[in-house]
């Protein structure tokens, strides 16, 4: 008998208790039905490395009760929301039995149909012509969006919010790719996305990784975080504060080398970045002097905001041509980093199901070269390597394709 298992699109940087209650809730109203969590790698969509690797964060996923997690390339999680969105819908689509998607939302809509509602009007060419003349008439991307919707009658409330835009973009995938799968959305528990301070009971993993930066110490972290999580984030005896100052040095210190070598017209031949935010970023460069974050904070408006400015960093130091990130490819394959009992189950069902290939070991990068899969693999890889410079483990390479998934035991 076919398994069908719910979808997840996640970055679990870290895993807190509001994923634990989501999951809760999921196995409260659907039972104890599979679930498959398709998650960022080494980069987030904010625009930033992920406090920890893709292996850890899986597995506090799993432990938690997410019986596999796949990857979502890298070259998804370096665009925007609707990229990011259909990247990782089409790819829990490939499984072949993910047939429910979720998510949280801090918005419900005026009725159960305006979230599908409002994606259908967002897809069409008028929509998206009344959208490019206010941009012109000087409005801000998400201001043009919430004119637009209440002109027309829609619900303005899907352009609001982090997690509303999600929303609205995995509809707008679903919609838009002909994917029969539903979409449910769930409120979101506690602080808000961008939140930084810990409010109980539920902490974002903004306010998480900012106490982490900090230097807040396990005991005051322990109230918003599920014990393995926590225990997974000392596992390595890490000294974040001293990782996140490195960090900040490090990304300075590349992109200082890159501005002082190349001009603005290499910027935007390198990355998917408008013409006018390049010229910002190439012009604001002796601001690196200041550090990383108050250059990005600089460079930043209301039209680019700073998780623009920072993937348009990242894009750069991954040297990548402008065809590459603006192509929009398709999910070439199914990469599996965190599973359990379960999830070795829905990977047997995967063989005959998947319509894409079903990376667990990845071996060696040379038998990849010739194939479509290649060039987001390669990229993961530049960004895997990325990943391990940051955290200061210099000369390490390839832990893409050497890392083999873990298997989390049931006890």
């Amino acid at each position: 008998m076919s398994l069908h298992a719910i979808g997840i699109t996640a970055e679990y940087n870290p895993f807190h208790n509001g994923h634990r209650w989501q999951l809760q809730t999921l196995r409260e109203k659907s039972g104890n039905v599979p679930v498959i969590a398709c998650m960022s790698g080494w980069v987030v969509q904010r625009g930033e490395i992920a406090a920890v690797d893709p292996w850890i964060r899986a597995s506090m996923a799993v432990h938690a009760g997410v019986d596999l997690v796949v990857l979502l390339p890298a070259w998804y999680t370096l665009r925007s929301a609707d990229y990011f969105a259909a990247g990782a819908v089409k790819t829990l689509a490939a499984t072949g039995i993910v047939d429910t998607l979720v998510c949280s939302a801090e918005h419900t809509g005026t009725a159960s149909s305006s979230l599908s509602s409002t994606a259908a009007w967002s897809l069409l060419p008028e929509t998206e012509q009344q959208i490019k003349t206010l941009l012109q008439q000087g409005l801000s991307y998400g201001a043009a969006w919430e004119t637009a919707a209440s002109r027309s009658q829609k619900d303005a409330g899907w352009f609001k919010g982090a997690n509303n835009l999600l929303a609205l973009a995995y509809q707008k995938a679903l919609l838009h790719n002909h994917l029969a799968i539903e979409l449910i959305t769930l409120p979101r528990q506690g602080s808000g996305y961008n939140d930084t301070e810990l409010r109980p009971p539920y902490a974002s993993a903004s306010a998480i990784r900012t106490a982490l930066r900090n230097g807040v110490s396990a005991a005051e972290l322990a109230p918003f975080l599920p014990d393995t999580s926590l225990a997974l984030l000392q596992c390595r005896e890490i000294n974040y504060p001293a990782r996140f100052a490195r960090q900040e040095e490090i990304l300075s210190l590349l992109l200082s080398d890159l501005l002082a070598r190349q001009d603005g017209s290499y910027l935007y031949e390198h990355s998917s970045a408008s013409q006018d935010l390049c010229c910002r970023f190439y012009n604001a460069r002796q601001r690196l002097q200041r550090g990383f974050t108050a250059f990005c904070q600089t460079v930043a408006n209301k039209r680019d905001p700073l998780p623009s400015v920072r993937r348009l960093a990242l894009q750069l130091l991954l040297q990548r041509s402008r065809a590459f990130w603006t192509i929009s490819p398709e999910p070439a394959y199914i990469r599996v980093l965190a599973f359990n009992e379960r999830g070795r189950s829905l990977l047997k069902e995967m063989k005959e199901t998947a319509s894409l290939p079903v990376i667990i070991k990845p071996g060696r990068e040379e038998q990849y070269k010739d194939t479509s899969l290649y060039p987001l693999l390669q990229l993961d890889s530049a960004a895997a390597d990325l990943f391990q410079l940051l955290i200061g483990n210099t000369g390490t390479y390839g832990s893409c394709f050497t890392t083999s998934p873990v298997y989390v035991k049931q006890t």
